[in-house]
């Protein structure tokens, strides 16, 4: 419980930062970021899922498995983009396109853990009072 209770917020810190991070590397890449904004523009709902699961677990607990499925599609896609994109074409990616990659996938490996520990511990608390309900009987 102890270790949840540190995942929340450090969960909300990673999204906000993951978002910010997102938002620089493609101005600093684009000379006109504008349309890129827009894939950035549903990364801003992760930040305010992970708040949500950080203020009150238990009554946004049926939004978690959007959350994990989220993750799950943006860690596939990065992956698809990141092996289409680096290792069978020709062009040349900037450095910081690779590290700004690579930190992402990272990021959000160890943020679907985080959301899947949160997940396991809710669900094991709404299930011991049934237990202790039946044992009673």
């Amino acid at each position: 419980m102890r270790i949840i209770s540190i995942l929340k917020p450090a969960l909300f810190v990673y999204e906000c930062v993951r978002l910010v991070i997102l938002s620089i590397t493609l101005v600093l890449q684009t000379a006109s970021a504008l349309p890129w904004m827009a894939f950035t523009a549903n990364g801003a709902l992760f930040p305010l899922m992970a708040l949500f699961i950080w203020l009150d677990v238990s009554r946004y607990k049926p939004y978690m498995p959007l959350f994990i499925a989220g993750k799950c599609i943006g860690i596939f896609s990065l992956l698809g983009w990141f092996i289409v994109f680096t290792q069978v074409t020709m062009i040349q990616v900037s450095n910081i396109l690779l590290r700004a990659e690579l930190i992402f996938l990272s990021g959000d490996f160890i943020a679907l853990a985080a959301i899947l520990l949160i997940f396991m511990d809710v669900r094991k608390i709404a299930e011991e009072p049934k237990l202790i309900e039946t044992e009673e009987k």
